[in-house]
């Protein structure tokens, strides 16, 4: 029998024509594609021409649906994992599903492409010879403010991100914490609306304010946090 093999697919995080050769024939030659989305996924394998069967998995169902993946793939099904931009599993679904490959001894294929996160802190400008990656912090006010002020605890640059519409909320509470700290915001990157605010927290909201026209802005976005150049008493 065949063996099944799960393609984790990185795809481009804004810009079509990241998608790498390697990631296009896994697409298209594979069996099965699951997806984030049915809105993203479509968008992307329309563009490209691609038609395949397709498995919605996120986090609401990631638990329950992986064990019948798991069987597609013991019957010698290729799969192709993808997430709504990136890559799978790396602050997207598709963690668990990896782990139960792992443990049935399913062959892995990744395929690397575009990363928002390596993108950002690049473009940063700041020192990154040591960076930490936090992803998402609490979307509860308490614990996320709680987590910010021990993250003033760090000395190395680090990475947070958030969904589109919670990025005004969160400079509102880094501001207890980092306001005489330098961040970048890279906002909607290899898109064509990409930009790049840096500065203090303050200068950054007057920033966007300008170039809003006072809306607020909402987009993908991934901030990074310079290092602290001095430790400075709690």
């Amino acid at each position: 029998m065949k063996q099944g093999v799960l393609n984790i697919v990185t795809t481009p995080i804004g810009n079509y024509a990241d998608l790498t050769i390697r990631a296009y024939n896994a697409l298209s030659n594979c069996d099965i594609i699951i997806a984030e989305s049915v809105k993203e996924s479509s968008r992307l394998l329309k563009f490209f021409g691609i038609d395949k069967e397709s498995i919605l998995l996120n986090e609401h169902n990631e638990e329950k649906d992986s064990e019948e993946i798991i069987k597609e793939l013991l019957e010698g099904k290729e799969i192709s994992l993808i997430s709504d931009g990136g890559t799978p599993g790396f602050a997207d679904p598709g963690s668990m599903l990896i782990k139960k490959c792992i443990d049935y001894n399913i062959r892995l294929n990744f395929i690397h492409g575009p990363n928002s996160v390596i993108s950002a802190i690049v473009v940063s400008g700041f020192d990154i010879s040591r960076f930490h990656f936090i992803g998402f912090l609490s979307p509860k006010r308490e614990e996320r403010t709680a987590q910010l002020k021990d993250l003033r605890k760090l000395d190395r640059a680090f990475v947070l991100m958030d969904t589109p519409y919670r990025l005004h909320q969160l400079l509102e509470d880094m501001k207890l914490f980092f306001s005489d700290r330098r961040i970048m915001i890279a906002f909607n990157m290899t898109m064509d609306g990409e930009k790049k605010f840096r500065g203090t927290i303050n200068d950054i909201e007057k920033e966007i304010s300008e170039f809003t026209g006072g809306s607020k802005l909402k987009g993908e976005f991934v901030i990074v946090v310079e290092k602290a150049l001095k430790s400075k008493p709690e």
